[in-house]
């Protein structure tokens, strides 16, 4: 016992501070400018998903709720796709969460569209799809939201007006796989977070199937706690109740916590090309929709 006390305060010192550092380093900075330059046409964007589902009446469109800052006001769509042979399964889709993180709404722009123009695609899976979670950072090109707020680390204190929308919706449903999309700024390849699973056997898959495409993975992504593993973070259930009580926890987290079992996340390197970027995106989601077909 005398030395298990000290070996329990030191975990205990460890877990305080990382907590501190996690609290500080979660995002965020002071609004912004309500004249910030638009640099993305968000109704554009809509339209252009709008037109393609019109004539599929097995493709659904949700408004979940008004993002406004201002005279800036949009849409949180979600698009959702079912009713064609009895799916099976229940998937949600996301992305550009992040703002400057494009890559993933285009992925799931052109997935609608390829759904819409073949509707045998994945017959055994229902589809709820919301491709800019966060609209006003989307459009202007930025990380946060107006108010300067990291939504992706608000899923535990609920401060910010996107979060309250996606939990609101998302609280009454439960999936059998959530896939998120991001992209980082200073890797310099992909990797995927895996959320508190019994094994790494799809996660290496996608691994080696993107290094075969000649994709570079990533081996150091800076972390308070969790290390990559030659492109996979393998987040343990312990770590996404404590990103919970330090109150930073990810769109993510909440999702593998209270709507999932099955729940990734994609990163793809900004320095890369757009074209670079959107394949690894769709070839990462479309692997773990085929692995859930095969269930």
């Amino acid at each position: 016992m005398r030395h298990w006390i000290p070996r329990f305060t030191f975990s205990l010192a460890f877990i305080l501070c990382a907590a501190i550092s996690l609290s500080c380093a979660s995002g965020g900075r002071e609004p912004l400018s309500l004249n910030t330059p638009v640099v993305r046409d968000i109704a554009a964007f809509y339209q252009r998903l709008d037109d393609a589902v019109a004539p599929q009446s097995f493709i659904q469109v949700k408004t979940l709720g008004q993002v406004a800052y201002g005279d800036f006001t949009a849409p949180l769509k979600l698009y959702s796709i079912a009713n064609r042979s009895g799916s099976k399964y229940k998937v949600f889709l996301e992305g550009a969460i992040h703002g400057n993180e494009p890559a993933g709404a285009e992925a799931l722009a052109q997935f609608i569209e390829s759904i819409a123009h073949d509707p045998s695609l994945y017959p055994d899976i229902s589809f709820e799809i919301v491709p800019i979670a966060n609209p006003w950072g989307w459009s202007h090109d930025i990380r946060f939201n107006r108010d300067g707020k990291d939504i992706h680390r608000d899923f535990a204190t609920m401060a910010t007006q996107e979060a309250r929308i996606m939990s609101g919706y998302l609280k009454q449903n439960r999936y059998d796989l959530f896939l998120d999309h991001h992209e980082d700024p200073d890797a310099t390849g992909f990797y995927l977070y895996q959320y508190a699973m019994p094994d790494q056997k799809l996660s290496r898959k996608i691994i080696q199937s993107l290094k075969d495409m000649g994709y570079q993975a990533e081996q150091n992504v800076n972390m308070v706690i969790l290390k990559t593993d030659d492109g996979l973070i393998d987040a343990p259930m312990w770590g996404l109740w404590y990103m919970s009580t330090t109150g930073q926890l990810s769109l993510a987290n909440y999702a593998r916590l209270y709507n999932s079992d099955l729940v990734y996340t994609i990163e793809s390197p900004t320095r890369l090309e757009p074209i670079d970027r959107l394949n690894i995106h769709l070839k990462a989601q479309g692997m773990t929709l085929d692995d859930l077909e095969k269930r």
